[in-house]
């Protein structure tokens, strides 16, 4: 059977040309927006039990293996409401969600579309050990920058195997996995430093991250689990 994870992307028609009308005083406008419309895509995601995860905040990816195409509208609507310019969207489903990507960006650009449902989605949460203590022992920009260049090598071992990664503040990094080998690439995410890596199997995006999330805490509560654990419902 083909697992396939579904993805929808979110774009902001004529964003860069809506940031240059706000004059030189802009950025804190910008970033106001931004914030504003990536709570209602996580809001309105959450509500279909779907995952919202933001790309240059010009574009919105959204996980939504499970929802019919109606149902995508009806959050990509409340995107619209709430963005300052108009969106469009398109769907599409892979093995690797880079591929579900790339497919949707070429049915944005006038490709064809790709109708499907989606089977399954794999969440891994990675979060760098202790950084409390970290940030301590040293100050928030020092841990930041280590954060960061965790962020650095969890993109370079999950972008080829074909995974999505996104850094969520504090020391939390997504990762959209692939819905064959993830396995083995958390064993390998566990490897770059002293870090957890939580992985969530499910079918929607929300009970996905919600199941690494979970896993997480277990690692937490139990370290001789090793610093990897898959949840499933």
């Amino acid at each position: 059977m083909k697992l396939e994870v579904k993805l929808t992307l979110v774009e902001l028609r004529g964003y860069r040309d809506w940031t240059e009308l706000l004059g030189s005083d802009r950025e804190w406008r910008i970033q106001s927006a931004q914030a504003r419309l990536y709570e209602v895509a996580s809001r309105a995601s959450a509500s279909a039990s779907a995952l919202a995860v933001p790309l240059r905040y010009d574009y919105i990816l959204l996980v939504t293996t499970g929802l019919e195409e109606t149902e995508v509208k009806e959050i990509v609507d409340e995107i619209a409401a709430a963005a300052p310019v108009s969106v469009r969207h398109a769907s599409a489903c892979a093995r690797r969600p880079t591929d579900a990507v790339a497919k949707a960006f070429r049915a944005l650009r006038g490709g064809p579309a790709d109708p499907c449902l989606g089977d399954l989605t794999v969440i891994a949460h990675v979060d760098l050990d202790d950084v409390t203590s970290l940030t301590e022992s040293t100050d928030p920009v020092e841990a930041y920058r280590q954060v960061q260049s965790l962020l650095n090598g969890v993109s370079s071992q999950a972008f080829p195997a074909g995974g999505i990664v996104q850094y969520l503040g504090g020391d939390n990094i997504l990762v959209i996995m692939p819905t064959e080998g993830y396995e083995r690439l958390a064993q390998d995410l566990a490897s770059l430093a002293k870090v957890k890596v939580g992985v969530g199997v499910a079918r929607s995006g929300r009970e996905a991250s919600a199941l690494a999330t979970e896993a997480l805490d277990e690692i937490r509560r139990n370290r001789s689990l090793g610093p990897v654990r898959v949840r499933t419902p």
